[in-house]
């Protein structure tokens, strides 16, 4: 099944009038075909960006909470869906208010976006329409994150004032929101595209094992 992460790479339009699938769709459906077959995916870990994200997730849902007084857990793993098409884990889900929200921590101040038109241009649409369409939610949120770097992930040469938080910024200047609505037209071209990049995978698998297969005749 498609990761939520993954269906923006899906969605690219192929440059090609003939082309069924673009560049980024192919390299990302072709990296699932190669995790079905050997149980491996690309790491990411050594991406220092990645890592801070990680890290500072807690912080950023503490910084959410605080701002917009919520007091919002994050999803636990065993909080993953799935429709057979597509699957998901986001971060938080707030029930009873009918909506989910993704945080997302910036690397620095350089990268932190400034305004809901700069977090959309993030192209992480996709990935709120997925958990969307699997929570069965009207809204969900992108929270943009302005957190100290830690100091482990600090290098010598770095500049402190980008990655370190003065405190007296406000809260609420730390943090960008972009709200998504749910769209049945964009959901339904979702799940389509999907089901379609699901079955190219399928193939592809069997075309690997079948020519590789070959080599022993």
């Amino acid at each position: 099944m498609i990761r939520c992460s993954s269906i923006a790479s899906i969605m690219t339009e192929a440059s090609g009038k003939s082309a069924s699938w673009s560049v980024t769709a192919k390299k990302a459906m072709l990296e699932m075909v190669r995790e079905e077959l050997f149980g491996v995916r690309k790491n990411l870990d050594d991406v220092r960006a990645i890592q801070k994200g990680r890290a500072c997730e807690d912080a950023g849902i503490e910084l959410y909470n605080n701002v917009f007084l919520y007091d919002l857990k994050k999803v636990t793993s065993d909080g993953r869906r799935n429709n057979g098409i597509i699957t998901g884990e986001p971060d938080l889900v707030a029930a009873s208010s009918q909506k989910g929200v993704d945080i997302k921590v910036a690397f620095s101040l350089l990268t932190f976006p400034l305004t809901a038109e700069m977090c959309d241009a993030k192209g992480y649409e996709w990935q709120a329409r997925g958990y969307m369409c699997l929570f069965d939610l009207p809204v969900w949120e992108i929270a943009y994150c302005a957190i100290s770097t830690p100091k482990e992930l600090l290098r010598d040469y770095d500049d402190q004032s980008i990655h370190i938080i003065d405190p007296s910024i406000p809260l609420h200047h730390r943090i960008t929101v972009v709200r998504y609505e749910r769209c049945e037209e964009k959901e339904a071209a979702m799940l389509a595209k999907c089901k379609l990049a699901n079955e190219w995978v399928e193939a592809e698998k069997l075309n690997f094992i079948n020519e590789h297969e070959s080599y022993l005749v």
